[in-house]
C-alpha cells in the first residue's frame, strides 16, 4: 500500500519512478538473535516488547524425535514465521532501513520483502538518485 501510494503520487507529478524488490530467502531462519535484541533496544522499544524477546531467545531449544532416536540441539538463530512478533522481530534485523537516504527515496520492509523506490524528474537522475545523494 505504501508503495503504490509512493508510485502513484509521483507518477501524478509527472516523475519518474524506480521501485527495487527484494524477497530474502531463508531471513526467518537466519536471524540472529543478540542482533535482534541489540536492535530492538536501540530502537528503544518499549520494554515490555524488549522483556518478551529476551525471554523467547532464552535458553531454545529444538528437539527431533525418530522412533527409535531423540536429537536435542540449543537453538541461538530464528524467528517464529506465521507468529506476530516474528516478522517484527526480523524488520529490526533490516541493517538497510537505518541507512540514510535523499528525500527522494523510501525504503519500506514487510516481513522478509523489502522494496526501495526513488523518484525523480529524469530517469537517469532517478537512477543515480536510488542509493546516494542527489
Amino acid at each position: 500500500m505504501a508503495a503504490k501510494g509512493f508510485a502513484q503520487a509521483n507518477l501524478q507529478q509527472r516523475n519518474f519512478v524506480i521501485m527495487i524488490s527484494f524477497d530474502v530467502k531463508g531471513a526467518f531462519k537466519a536471524s540472529w538473535w543478540p542482533s535482534i535484541q541489540c536492535n530492538l533496544r536501540d530502537l528503544r522499544c518499549p520494554r515490555n516488547f524488549h522483556n518478551l524477546a529476551q525471554c523467547y531467545y532464552s535458553d531454545r531449544v529444538t528437539i527431533f524425535q525418530g522412533n527409535i532416536f531423540k536429537v536435542e540441539r540449543k537453538v541461538s538463530v530464528g524467528c517464529q514465521q506465521g507468529s506476530y512478533c516474528g516478522p517484527v522481530f526480523w524488520i529490526t534485523s533490516y541493517v538497510v532501513l537505518n541507512l540514510e537516504f535523499s528525500s527522494y527515496t523510501k525504503v519500506i520492509a514487510f516481513e522478509d520483502h523489502l522494496v526501495v523506490l526513488t523518484h525523480r524528474k529524469t530517469p537517469i537522475a532517478a537512477e543515480v538518485c536510488k542509493f546516494g545523494p542527489c
